[in-house]
C-alpha cells in the first residue's frame, strides 16, 4: 500500500487524502448526530416515565403498603386494593405495560421483594409478595432512587420480551421514611426502532452524497492544480531541449507567480545556451560548436568550462609565482654577497674599541636592517623551491608547544600578549616539520603585530576529517572582505613596512604539504586562520 502510494500522482495523492478526510468527517459527524438523536429520545421517554411513576405514586397509600409488608397475605383488604390501583394505572395508559410496587430493602444482593404487581407483570413472570432477580440496569435505576430518595429510571435494557426503561418513584409514610418505591415499565422497542430507522437514512445520505463529493473534490483539485500541471509539462520540455516552451499564468496566486518565474528562468536559461557554444570556443573547451539538445548537455558543458576556467587561473598564478620565484632568486644572488661582505666591515668596526656609543648605536642599527633584508631575501629563495622536501611525520602537540614557547617572550615584552593553548590534541600530521614552524612562527607574528593594544592569542589543534588543524585566533584589528580576499597574493601586506612576502611563502609552504589554509576575520574584532595540514597515516 505504501508503495502504490509513492508511485501515484500528485492529483491522486490529494485526492485520496481529501476524500478520505471528508469520509472520515462525514462518519464521525453522522455517528455525533445518531448519538445524540438515541441520547435525546432515551430521556425523552424517561423523563415521562419519571412523571408518571412520581404522579401515581401518590395515589398510593403508605398505610396499605405498610400493612400488605407486614401481612403478606394475598387475601388481604389492603393487598387486593393495591393491586386494582395498579390495574387500574396500567389501564389508563396504555403506553406504560407493566407497574409495580417493590420494597425499598434488598433482600439480597440484586435481588428485591414485590409488594404487589398488576395482572400483566404476572404474565411475565412476575408473582406478587415474591423475591425477584433484576439485571443490572434495572439495578442502577432502583439504587439511585433509593439513594436519592427522588423519582429516577434506569437505562435501556433488553430481555426476552423487548426493550424496557424502567421508571421509580419513592413511597413515603407520614413519619417521611421510604418504605417502598413504585415502579413502571415503559417499553424502548420504539426507540430502537427510530435508531435503526436513522442510522439507515444516515448510511443512504452517505451513499447518495459520495458521487457528489468526489465530483467536486476531482473538479476543484483539477482546477487548483492546473498551474502544477503546467509546471510539470514545462520541466519536461526543457529536459528535452525545448527552450521556447512559454506556460500561460492563469491567477496571481502563489502556484500562478511560480509559473511566472519559471518562465523567467526558461527564458534566461536559453539565453545561457546560446552563449554557450561562443564561450566554449573562446575558452577551449570544444573542438568545434556543438549546439546543445537538452539540460544534462548544458550543465557539462557549463561544469567544462568552470573546470577550464580553473585550470586557466592556476597556470596563470603558476606561471606569476615562477617568475616571481626566477627574479627573486636571481636578484637575491646578486644581492647576498655584497651584504654579507658589509655586514662583515660593519662587525669588525663594532668591535673596535675606541669608538664612541653613538656611533656603536649606529652600527647595530645598520647591522639590525641587514638581518631584516636578510629576512626579505631568505622570504624570496623560499619561492623558488621548485618542490617539497622528502615528508616526514610530525608530532603536531610537541611543534606547536615548541612554538609557543619561542613567541611567548617577544608577545609579553612588546605587545603584553596573554599567549594560550586552549586545545592542543595529538595529531601527527605529515609535512617538513621546519617550513611548518616556519608558517606558524610568521603567522603567530602577524597575530602579535595586528594586536596593537595588547590582548589574547589562542594557538590550538585538533583533527578534523583527514586533516591536522592548527588553528591561530587573536583579537586584533580584524580585516574586511576584500582585504581578506587578497590575502597571500605576492606584494601585498597590511604592515606598514611589510613586504607581503611573508604569508605567499607560507601559502606556497601549505599548498606544497597539499593543505589549504582558511581565515576568518571581522573588522575591530580579530582574525582566526586555520592551518590544514595531512595527518600521517
Amino acid at each position: 500500500m505504501t508503495d502504490f502510494l509513492k508511485n501515484i500522482s500528485l492529483f491522486k495523492k490529494l485526492l485520496i487524502l481529501s476524500f478520505f478526510l471528508t469520509f472520515m468527517i462525514v462518519a464521525i459527524t453522522s455517528a455525533f448526530s445518531y448519538y445524540l438523536q438515541s441520547k435525546q429520545m432515551e430521556e425523552l421517554l424517561s423523563e415521562h416515565a419519571m412523571d408518571a411513576a412520581a404522579l401515581w405514586s401518590t395515589t398510593i397509600q403508605s398505610e396499605d403498603v405498610e400493612t400488605v409488608l407486614n401481612a403478606k397475605n394475598e387475601r388481604n383488604a389492603d393487598f387486593i386494593k393495591l393491586k386494582s390501583s395498579l390495574s387500574n394505572f396500567t389501564d389508563k395508559n396504555i403506553l406504560y405495560l407493566n407497574s409495580f410496587i417493590v420494597d425499598s430493602q434488598l433482600t439480597k444482593k440484586d435481588e428485591v421483594f414485590i409488594i404487589t404487581s398488576d395482572e400483566k407483570q404476572r404474565k411475565n413472570g412476575w408473582l406478587s409478595l415474591t423475591s425477584y432477580k433484576a439485571n443490572q440496569e434495572w439495578m442502577e435505576g432502583y439504587n439511585q432512587a433509593v439513594k436519592s430518595k427522588e423519582a429516577a429510571h434506569s437505562k435501556v435494557y433488553r430481555d426476552e420480551n423487548g426493550s424496557w426503561i424502567t421508571a421509580f418513584s419513592p413511597i413515603v409514610n407520614k413519619e417521611g421514611k421510604m418504605i417502598a418505591l413504585f415502579g413502571v415499565d415503559i417499553q424502548a422497542d420504539s426507540i430502537v426502532a427510530a435508531q435503526k430507522k436513522y442510522a439507515f437514512f444516515l448510511i443512504a445520505l452517505f451513499l447518495a452524497m459520495t458521487p457528489f463529493i468526489f465530483f467536486i473534490l476531482k473538479t476543484g483539485f483539477n482546477k487548483a492544480l492546473e498551474p502544477v500541471h503546467e509546471l510539470i509539462k514545462g520541466f519536461n520540455e526543457v529536459s528535452n531541449g525545448n527552450f521556447d516552451i512559454n506556460l500561460k499564468v492563469t491567477d496571481n496566486t502563489d502556484l500562478g507567480m511560480l509559473c511566472d518565474r519559471f518562465n523567467l528562468m526558461v527564458k534566461q536559461l536559453s539565453i545561457l545556451v546560446d552563449k554557450l557554444p561562443a564561450t566554449s570556443d573562446k575558452k577551449g573547451t570544444s573542438d568545434q560548436q556543438i549546439p546543445v539538445h537538452n539540460l544534462e548537455e548544458v550543465f557539462d558543458e557549463v561544469e567544462n568550462i568552470i573546470e577550464s576556467s580553473k585550470l586557466i587561473r592556476e597556470l596563470q598564478r603558476a606561471e606569476k609565482m615562477n617568475a616571481i620565484g626566477q627574479l627573486a632568486a636571481s636578484v637575491a644572488h646578486e644581492i647576498r654577497n655584497p651584504m654579507t661582505v658589509v655586514k662583515g666591515f660593519l662587525q669588525i668596526f663594532l668591535a673596535k674599541d675606541q669608538m664612541s656609543e653613538e656611533e656603536r648605536m649606529y652600527i647595530r642599527l645598520m647591522i639590525e636592517e641587514m638581518n631584516r633584508a636578510e629576512t626579505i631575501i631568505n622570504d624570496y629563495l623560499s619561492l623558488a623551491k621548485p618542490d617539497m622536501e622528502q615528508a616526514e611525520s610530525i608530532a603536531g602537540k610537541e611543534l606547536s608547544e615548541k612554538v609557543m614557547d619561542l613567541m611567548n617572550s617577544y608577545a609579553m615584552m612588546s605587545k603584553n600578549i596573554i599567549m594560550m593553548t586552549p586545545v592542543l590534541e595529538n595529531v601527527t600530521v605529515k609535512g617538513i616539520k621546519n617550513e611548518l614552524q616556519q608558517v606558524l612562527i610568521n603567522m603567530l607574528k602577524n597575530s602579535i603585530e595586528a594586536m596593537k593594544d595588547g590582548g589574547e592569542l589562542r594557538l590550538s589543534l585538533y583533527q578534523e576529517d583527514r586533516y591536522g588543524v592548527f588553528e591561530i585566533s587573536d583579537t586584533g584589528i580584524g580585516m574586511t572582505e576584500e582585504e581578506m580576499q587578497r590575502l597571500g597574493t605576492a606584494f601585498y601586506s597590511l604592515k606598514e613596512k611589510g613586504t607581503g612576502m611573508g604569508l605567499t611563502v607560507c601559502y606556497q609552504i601549505i599548498e606544497r604539504m597539499k593543505g589549504r589554509i582558511e581565515v576568518e576575520s571581522e573588522k575591530g574584532v580579530g582574525t582566526t586562520f586555520k592551518i590544514f595540514v595531512p595527518i600521517c597515516e
